[in-house]
């Protein structure tokens, strides 16, 4: 996998206290597979925002239902 995707699997890691890295995929569903809640979406989401320096709108982010679909975002909002 490529830098992007590395830190987000390491923000995902850290907010939703995964240990195991591997566990979270593209294709890992947050509220599914990596068991977030409302909250801790929008604590991912600030997170993702501060350290990567990318806006995400409220209405964007409720859409995110995978780990794909915010890697997605972000990497067309960094213009990578």
């Amino acid at each position: 996998m490529d830098e992007l995707f590395t830190k987000i699997q390491d923000l995902i890691a850290d907010k939703l206290e995964i240990t195991d890295k591997s566990k979270i995929t593209l294709d890992s569903s947050f509220r599914g597979d990596l068991g977030a809640d409302s909250l801790d979406t929008y604590e991912l989401v600030y997170a993702i925002e501060e350290e990567l320096a990318v806006k995400i709108p409220d209405e964007k982010a409720n859409e995110f239902e995978t780990v794909r679909d915010a890697y997605e975002f972000i990497k067309a909002a960094q213009g990578k």
